[in-house]
């Protein structure tokens, strides 16, 4: 009987067990079912705060970069063609006097135009991920991201920054191309972008990879950025467009290309936010828009390191409690087998006892004999 209620219990904290792990699965921030909720859209924005990642995505079995623009309350993918991302005033940072910043040749207090690691709320925060839904589930490790080319009135470096080390330098336009850079399949990274001068930037950009089922993919595409404060945003999208925006190296992806060019021709004479627009009040609702996804972001992931935190606390309780059921068990079965055995003995004891009184008893009889026949002897023995 006491086995059969340890299955129960044990069958009902295995159960509680698997509904508390369906429910932190449900609240983890995951890009699985964050790419649930994100959409897409043709319209051409200008991005000038606010966060925002570049990086493949594979729906329909079409391999292609897309920019996933987080400054609203829902993600949007969009295409690099319909973006500008335009770096103003609030992007300006003096070069550094510290020598381990002279890989980008400037002299000290020379005006630099960033996009820095480290989120500025008045400035675009611009990374790259690799965790859209579809590459996640198909990419097989990760996928190389390579700079083919950068076309300014500057130069454009770009480096990442950890800890204490010395900056990382990923890209150089004054080198050769391309230059390759690894990524990891969801990988998400933030990195410096420093431009030399103002004016229209385009950077020509590759992600190629392998999916498991053994198949390439690859797709280039150029990103534009305005840089500046009296820089227009339209002239990066129609010089973007006269130099042949969409370079895609997937063959399995040319007619959703030459679709999507048509689609661009017709919008690239308009612009959400045009350069004119640009105002204080932008600025501070684009902080506010960013303020709230950030807080968003941070509710999620202590809701997600609470139910992670309870669900472990329960495994370790689960746990205990079949370590104390197996050792209560253990103990149980080891003291009814010394009962069984001291109950045997406690037999054996009297049985040993009775015969014992009974042999004594028989004893007293035969003495008692002997006494009544030795008076029988000596009456006879009397003379008469």
């Amino acid at each position: 009987m006491n086995t059969k209620k340890h299955y129960v219990m044990t069958s009902i904290m295995a159960a509680i067990s698997i509904l508390f792990m369906i429910i932190s699965m449900s609240v983890l921030p995951s890009p699985l079912f964050q790419e649930a909720h994100a959409v897409t859209s043709n319209q051409p924005v200008m991005m000038q705060a606010g966060h925002a990642d570049f990086g493949p995505t594979l729906s329909g079995g079409k391999w292609k970069i897309q920019i996933r623009d987080d400054t609203g309350d829902d993600p949007v993918w969009r295409d690099p063609e319909n973006v500008v991302f335009r770096l103003g005033n609030s992007s300006i940072v003096p070069m550094p006097d510290d020598s381990t910043y002279a890989f980008i040749g400037e002299k000290p207090g020379t005006k630099l135009y960033v996009i820095p690691q480290t989120q500025n709320q008045d400035v675009v925060w611009l990374g790259w991920n690799t965790q859209e839904g579809g590459v996640l589930n198909e990419l097989d490790r990760g996928a190389n991201l390579s700079l083919d080319g950068v076309s300014g009135p500057g130069k454009l470096h770009v480096y990442l920054e950890n800890g204490n080390n010395n900056p990382q330098q990923l890209w150089d336009s004054t080198k050769g191309y391309p230059q390759n850079t690894w990524i990891e399949t969801n990988a998400h990274t933030h990195v410096n972008w420093v431009f030399s001068k103002p004016g229209v930037y385009h950077v020509k950009l590759t992600f190629s990879g392998k999916l498991k089922n053994g198949r390439k993919v690859s797709d280039t595409r150029l990103l534009n950025f305005a840089v500046g404060e009296n820089t227009n945003p339209q002239d990066a999208l129609a010089a973007s467009s006269a130099s042949g925006k969409s370079s895609s190296q997937n063959n399995n992806e040319s007619e959703e290309d030459s679709d999507e060019n048509e689609s661009e021709d017709d919008s690239d004479d308009r612009i959400n936010e045009p350069d004119e627009a640009y105002s204080k009040d932008n600025k501070n609702n684009s902080s506010k828009r960013n303020r709230k996804h950030k807080k968003k972001d941070d509710t999620s992931l202590v809701i997600a390191q609470m139910v992670t935190v309870t669900f472990v606390l329960l495994l370790i309780i689960v746990i205990i409690f079949l370590v104390i059921a197996v050792v209560k068990t253990k103990k149980a079965k080891k003291l009814a087998i010394e009962q069984r055995l001291m109950a045997r003995a406690n037999n054996s004891g009297e049985t040993v006892d009775s015969s014992s009184s009974v042999d004594s008893s028989s004893s007293s009889e035969v003495s008692s004999d002997s006494s009544i026949d030795e008076q029988i002897q000596e009456t006879s023995i009397l003379p008469r």
